[in-house]
């Protein structure tokens, strides 16, 4: 299986980029370290000031611009690391999930980009990074 991304997306978002990491892991549930360390950092985030602590991340506006790019209002489609932080900052928490899952979401939190989680034995053929076309739909 092979990454890439689409050409039309590099041409429209040329600082486009990817990062992949293959795992064999288990899902369950998330240990108590886990889930300690989410609402620690939910708590931490929820300090901060809005709409400051979201909107002037530079990962964040970075996300904003390519949506915007691709012909998306970013304030009508955000970005999956903006409605986590967007989430929290309004005191809802990280969403619990399973341990995979809650990784990434807390990865996400970290970084400010925004992560995908695909299980492998689903995927069939190569990965184009692309926006949608019309009429199509994702069931992430």
């Amino acid at each position: 299986m092979n990454l890439q991304i689409d050409a039309g997306l590099k041409k429209t978002c040329p600082r486009a980029a990817l990062g992949w990491l293959t795992a064999g892991v288990k899902t369950g549930p998330s240990p108590e370290e886990l889930l300690g360390e989410m609402k620690a950092r939910a708590l931490e985030i929820e300090r901060l000031p809005f709409p400051r602590s979201v909107l002037e991340s530079p990962q964040i506006e970075m996300t904003r611009r390519a949506y915007k790019a691709l012909g998306k209002d970013p304030a009508r489609y955000r970005g999956s690391a903006e409605a986590l932080l967007r989430r929290v900052v309004a005191g809802k928490g990280l969403p619990q999930i399973n341990a995979v899952v809650d990784i990434i979401n807390l990865v996400s939190l970290e970084s400010r980009l925004p992560v995908g989680l695909y299980d492998t034995a689903h995927v069939r053929g190569d990965v184009v990074f692309r926006a949608g076309r019309a009429g199509e739909s994702y069931k992430g």
